[in-house]
């Protein structure tokens, strides 16, 4: 009996000893460096020294190090999230990419049905490295950042027209969507009965995906008669949210921005600022900038279109995210821009209007359209002026003669007062789909204001007098790291990301009458 028990504790022993040895490696986490739409909780936009990695001095050394083709791709707004050894980012055809740092080849990849237009967010949940993203329907995602597998999907609005443009924000286990819709394109159509959605922001616990709160930003809509052809009208609708939840953890709010209603009637929640709790998403308060903004695309139609809501609105949304900035005596403002092309200071604890810049023409596609960036110091606003003029449809503003004023600026965020303003002119010369406007979000380092324009050219700017530094064209054709020939475009959306000393860039934009292009760039000091 005694000789049974020792075989048995002898075999036991050896099964532990085999399922130690057996056991995989522990695989440590990545250092997030940066990840979100604005880098950090404010939004501000900016990367310091120890993430950048990047002198002022050495941005003119900038050369291409390599470049990643999109396949099948004529558009790419997704921008990247960078750790220290992996670039994770989205694409137009649905496919979430994991590539090496390095040289860009593909750690793993996962394909979604839809379109992937958000930026990136990378986070340890509970022990577990994950990376999180929107799609063009709706649904929000939580892959493993080891190995692409899915952990979790949610769709966060069911409307027909519901879809996540603004990038989701994860902070403290919690992941803050923000929905948008396309019901304002499906609205062109007669016999669509307008409209019925309401933007929302949706709170999902990072780890499981259940929906922790929704605070839609407008009441269910109600019916309001029917148009020229007896198809049923409803309202208030409208007011998505096209930008990614800033976050303030000392008042314990998120700050969005909204666009214009669909229909009418009006309401107060479009092209307004709104401040939800962090816990339950309860309104806190809102800042309308621009009231009576009532527009969909069937306002572009010849002769105007049944749905166009009258008098119609100049679709003036805030599709850029606020930025909360603190000032050098502690105080703080909230930072915001619109496509009216006026860059607002407000006061973060009830919106109070500080004061408030015009910088251009502004209109549906710019004035300030997806991104501004704060150093600490300065604001520094894109103006994009844009307009997009297609034969045989109206001006979306035919009264507005004013001439376009595409341009960069430095602002005082205590006044508003610009400090220096570069403006852009064009360089197209006979080249079509070509504009000097920046649409894409800004990005700044210490000394350095990067600018992506919609003429295809990155440009570097000196933060203390807006001089240029440092210009690539980036639509040129380039041998991609798989070997295939590749090509960039118009930058639109997404902005530029510094880490390490290199530089990503999405390169192409076949949309709104923009050159398209299928191109992640990287650049780096000498190419190295």
């Amino acid at each position: 009996m005694k000789t049974f028990k020792l075989l048995a504790l002898i075999l036991l022993l050896a099964i532990l000893l085999i399922a130690y040895n057996n056991e995989p490696e522990p695989v440590e986490s990545p250092k997030i460096i940066a990840s979100g739409w604005g880098f950090d909780k404010e939004n501000t936009r900016f990367l310091p020294a120890e993430i950048s990695g990047l002198k002022a001095k050495d941005v003119p050394k900038l050369k291409l190090k390599w470049a990643f083709k999109y396949e099948w791709a004529s558009k790419v707004r997704s921008q990247p999230a960078v750790t220290d050894d992996t670039i994770y980012v989205g694409s137009s055809t649905g496919t979430l990419y994991a590539l090496n740092k390095q040289d860009g080849s593909i750690r793993w990849e996962f394909d979604t049905l839809w379109e992937i237009r958000t930026a990136i967010s990378v986070g340890n949940i509970n022990g577990r490295d994950m990376v999180f993203f929107g799609d063009f329907r709706a649904s929000a995602y939580a892959l493993d950042a080891h190995t692409g597998e899915l952990i979790w999907k949610t769709k966060v609005d069911e409307h027909l027209g519901a879809t996540i443009t603004g990038s989701p924000t994860l902070y403290n286990g919690t992941l803050y969507v923000p929905v948008s819709s396309f019901e304002v394109a499906l609205a062109a159509a007669p016999m669509y009965p307008c409209c019925t959605f309401s933007g929302a922001v949706v709170a999902l616990y990072a780890t499981t995906g259940e929906q922790r709160w929704k605070t839609n930003v407008i009441d269910p809509a109600t019916p309001q008669g029917s148009n020229a052809l007896f198809v049923s009208r409803y309202g208030s609708s409208g007011a998505p949210i096209w930008n990614s939840p800033t976050i303030d953890s000392k008042r314990n709010v998120l700050y969005v921005g909204t666009g214009e209603n669909y229909s009418l009637p009006v309401s107060d929640s479009s092209d307004a600022v709104i401040a939800m709790n962090l816990d339950d998403g309860t309104i806190k308060w809102k800042r309308q900038l621009t009231p009576n903004d009532a527009w969909n695309m069937a306002c572009s139609l010849p002769l105007m279109g049944t749905n166009c809501p009258q008098p119609s609105g100049k679709d003036l949304d805030i599709g850029a995210s606020p930025i909360l900035a603190r000032k050098p005596d502690g105080d703080e403002v909230l930072l915001v821009g619109q496509k009216s092309a006026d860059a607002w200071g407000l006061n973060p604890d009830n919106g109070e209007i500080l004061w408030q810049t015009n910088l251009g023409k502004g209109g549906a596609l710019g004035g300030i359209h997806w991104g501004m960036s704060y150093d600490g110091n300065n604001l520094y606003v894109p103006v994009s002026d844009y307009e997009l003029i297609v034969p045989g449809l109206t001006r979306v503003d035919p009264d507005n003669h004013a001439p376009e004023e595409p341009s960069l600026s430095a602002l005082n965020i205590n006044t508003g007062e610009v400090l220096w303003r570069n403006e852009l002119k064009p360089i197209c010369e006979d080249k079509t789909q070509c504009h000097p406007g920046l649409s894409a979000a800004v990005t700044s380092i210490p000394g350095v204001v990067f600018a992506g324009s919609l003429d295809g050219h990155l440009r570097a700017y000196a933060s203390d007098d807006g001089a240029l530094i440092w210009d690539v064209d980036t639509t040129g054709e380039v041998i991609s790291t798989t070997g295939d020939t590749a090509h960039g475009g118009s930058i639109d959306a997404d902005g530029p990301v510094i880490v390490d000393g290199q530089l990503y860039i999405n390169s192409g934009y076949g949309f709104f009458g923009e050159q398209p292009g299928n191109v992640l760039l990287v650049y780096s000091v000498d190419g190295k």
